[in-house]
């Protein structure tokens, strides 16, 4: 299937791909889109510790992790009011009946792969602000699929949003567990009292605190369970993903997550090891007893 109607959401102009009368009806709608339509996609079971009295006298900008196939219509659902959706895969919303389904609640669109793209979300995202509309989004940018990290790092635009409209950050964690998936929604918190690092540092804090309680509370299994450690997380991975396919992009998945341009990676640390010629005076370099 090939939703060619919806391609004018890839217009990089905000008022191009939303209107006010639009937005005012996926307002109306919204309530059985995101309860009803979202979890009747999954045949997981949804446990959400939603967070009621939710501030309405600033925009709000919803902030989830990202981990498992079901992340989409469960933050929908945990926000438990109408938002609009910044998405990204786009194999699976022009291939698939998600796409229509994400139109219909009100969905904002980047292509990862086109810079003009990426620049154009946060005017989109102040655009439906300015409507009216708070926004979900998950600023990791990718699936979490790292052995030791409960949260990447955050990618910067929802900092750069939320100080450009006022809005407060409302972190979201969410899990799973064989076939149920728990979410949690913490308090909203003003990030535009912090400078851009301290303040992504704690929005990244407070999301992983969520998922490692959401995690102490659910997750539960004996080391014999796991096995081979190494062998256990690739099944895990090799299962996400698969559960994706054939709408799974493997080149802009494995390769658009956030890079801290002050750290170095292993693979930077020793990819000189790649080009050096093996002499007698480097030879100790080569020694894997070292």
């Amino acid at each position: 299937m090939k939703n060619k109607f919806l391609e004018y959401l890839l217009r990089n102009e905000p008022e191009k791909v939303m209107s006010k009368s639009g937005y005012k009806f996926r307002k109306f709608i919204s309530p059985p889109v995101r309860n009803v339509l979202a979890p009747a996609t999954s045949k997981n079971t949804y446990h959400i510790d939603k967070r009621d009295g939710l501030p309405t006298d600033r925009p709000l900008i919803f902030s989830c992790t990202h981990q498992v196939k079901d992340d989409i219509a469960m933050g929908l659902a945990s926000a438990n009011r109408h938002t609009y959706l910044l998405f990204a895969s786009l194999p699976d919303f022009f291939g698939t009946l998600d796409g229509p389904a994400l139109w219909l609640n009100g969905v904002i669109l980047v292509d990862r792969k086109d810079k003009d793209s990426r620049s154009a979300t946060i005017p989109k995202m102040k655009y439906a602000i300015d409507m009216g509309a708070d926004i979900l989004m998950y600023p990791e940018g990718t699936l979490n699929k790292t052995e030791n990290l409960v949260v990447q790092k955050l990618f910067p635009g929802i900092y750069y949003l939320a100080k450009e409209v006022n809005a407060l950050v409302v972190p979201m964690a969410i899990i799973q567990e064989d076939d149920h998936i728990y979410s949690r929604v913490c308090e909203p918190f003003d990030i535009c009292e912090y400078e851009k690092q301290e303040g992504l540092d704690t929005l990244r804090d407070l999301m992983a605190t969520a998922k490692y309680e959401l995690m102490e509370e659910h997750s539960k299994i004996s080391r014999a369970e796991i096995g081979n450690a190494k062998d256990y997380w690739e099944n895990e991975m090799n299962e996400l993903v698969n559960s994706m396919l054939p709408f799974y992009d493997f080149e802009i998945e494995n390769s658009s997550q956030f890079i801290d341009k002050n750290e170095v990676t292993y693979s930077q640390a020793f990819e000189h090891l790649n080009i050096i010629q093996p002499k007698l005076n480097n030879a100790f370099l080569f020694n894997k007893r070292i």
